[in-house]
């Protein structure tokens, strides 16, 4: 969820025009996001939860790079893997 939650603060910065332009660790923090999620969901199903919410993450991560950066369903489907990391994180305390 950290490595998410930076991203998603990088991706707005960027979004409102920042002038700095870090593709490369905006790419790196999408990728250790998806694989970080996707051992989370190996371990989840190692111990005998469903992990649903996490196979929902994964799904939507993978759909990222089919959007375009800087259009509003990029925006979109980024807010709603946000609040999806919240629902997950609340559901595991």
């Amino acid at each position: 969820m950290l490595l998410f939650a930076l991203n998603f603060a990088l991706g707005v910065s960027l979004q409102f025009g920042s002038r700095w332009h870090p593709r490369p660790l905006h790419h790196a923090l999408y990728l250790l996001t998806c694989l970080s999620t996707v051992l989370a969901l190996a371990l989840a199903w190692k111990e005998g939860h469903s992990g649903t919410l996490l196979l929902l993450l994964v799904t939507l991560l993978l759909l990222v790079p089919r959007t375009h950066p800087g259009r509003a369903d990029h925006a979109l489907l980024a807010t709603l893997i946000g609040a999806l990391y919240v629902l997950t994180a609340w559901r595991l305390l």
